[in-house]
This record gives structure tokens, C-alpha cells and sequence, in this order.
């Protein structure tokens, strides 16, 4: 049985989740193993009860990155940096094939960057 990208490619967000654990920000952790528990469960599973919970921890997910640059002045060049893989993101949620989820790599490492700007 081939898993399908969107369900193996919510592993990149372990490494954000780590980095979280990692420097303290237990909130932010808990608020992103969440969103992976979720989003895998929607994905694998295609249930629409999944798919409201994953879509809110998402922007919970985006609103606390947010807040890290905020809280780190959005610091040069890890804001920078992240701003570039939204761009990346987009590209791949919006022109790629839909049926694949590289854009889910590149949210990984906005969540990354934005940490490391805070905690840096």
C-alpha cells in the first residue's frame, strides 16, 4: 500500500515540533502536535469531522508564528527567510498538482524559522 503525500508529508512538522520542545515553547508544541495529529487523521482517513479541526489548528499554527516574529522584531534573517517559503508555499498550494503536498515542507519551515527568530 503507497501512503499518500499528504498524509507522510505531515512528518516535516516533527522538526518544528522538536525545535518547540526543545526551546520551551510548550504551548506552541502542543498547539502543533495537535495540528499533526489532525491534519494526519483528516488526510488518512478523509473524514469531514477531521477537516474543520485541522483547517482551525492550522490558523492557530499561523497565528502563533506570527506572534514569534512579532515577539522577536521580526529578527533578520530568520523573518526573511521565512517570508521566502510562504512565497514558496503558495506556489505549491496554488500552481502545483493539488494532489501533492510539497507545500506542506515548506509551512514546516516557515514554523521553523519563526522559532528560530524568537529564540535566537
Amino acid at each position: 500500500m503507497r501512503i499518500k503525500s499528504k498524509v507522510w508529508s505531515n512528518a516535516f512538522f516533527l522538526i518544528p515540533l522538536g525545535f518547540s520542545l526543545y526551546y520551551g515553547l510548550f504551548l506552541y508544541a502542543m498547539i502543533m502536535l495537535l495540528a499533526l495529529i489532525f491534519s494526519t487523521a483528516y488526510h488518512w482517513s478523509s473524514e469531514k469531522k477531521f477537516a474543520l479541526i485541522d483547517k482551525i489548528l492550522a490558523y492557530f499554527v499561523i497565528g502563533y508564528n506570527l506572534y514569534l516574529c512579532y515577539l522577536s522584531n521580526f529578527k533578520e534573517p530568520y523573518f526573511l527567510i521565512a517570508l521566502m517559503y510562504v512565497c514558496i508555499g503558495f506556489y505549491f498550494l496554488y500552481y502545483k498538482n493539488k494532489d501533492d503536498y510539497e507545500w506542506h515542507a515548506s509551512c514546516a519551515l516557515i514554523s521553523l524559522f519563526c522559532i528560530l527568530a524568537y529564540v535566537i
